[in-house]
């Protein structure tokens, strides 16, 4: 920014020089005994967001165990945000239910391992790769958290450019040209 441009008092410069991050962490429910294996019963219950998620590697912490069954805290996992996706992130803004998505493994033994957390649908499904996702993998999803939403919300601002609707693709027909073909019958009545 050059120094003789001034912002009023108390706004904040955004700057997206490069991909945003921020630190989430994903927390999974299993179902109490027996029906812990049946990986349809594991469900997403939500994603927290602030640096005290921040990890070096990726954990999964035990939170609650009963009968009804397990919450599991999984810390270091970031959302990435991507100025390539701005359509996609933009998409999912302007649902009836912004989502956060999150690729999981199911292991019969350890249960849903998380693998990845975005906020566009096409990375989740792996729609611009070669290969699908293998069968063990599934794409959870859960509502966006209003931080997450403000978050991206700003950054859809400054990367998001809606595609211009050109044209159509033929040229629309003059009316000379038309009634040259088909004929002028507003002139032949009798």
């Amino acid at each position: 920014m050059s120094p003789d441009v001034r912002l009023p008092e108390g706004a904040e410069v955004v700057a997206w020089a490069h991909d945003a991050v921020l630190p989430v962490a994903v927390m999974i429910a299993s179902p109490g005994g027996a029906r812990a294996v049946d990986r349809m019963l594991w469900h997403l219950t939500g994603v927290v967001v602030g640096e005290q998620f921040a990890a070096p590697v990726r954990e999964g912490v035990r939170v609650r165990a009963g009968p009804a069954g397990e919450l599991f805290l999984w810390r270091g996992f970031t959302l990435r945000l991507r100025p390539a996706q701005a359509e996609d992130y933009a998409l999912n803004l302007g649902s009836d239910r912004p989502e956060v998505f999150v690729v999981a493994r199911f292991d019969p033994e350890r249960g849903v391992e998380p693998l990845e957390v975005t906020l566009s649908l096409d990375q989740a499904q792996n729609l611009d790769a070669t290969e699908l996702r293998s069968a063990d993998e599934m794409v959870l999803s859960t509502p966006m958290p209003s931080e997450v939403g403000r978050w991206l919300e700003e950054f859809v601002a400054v990367h998001y450019q809606p595609r211009r609707k050109g044209k159509g693709r033929g040229k629309r027909r003059s009316k000379a040209l038309y009634d040259a073909e088909v004929g002028d019958w507003a002139g032949d009545q009798a």
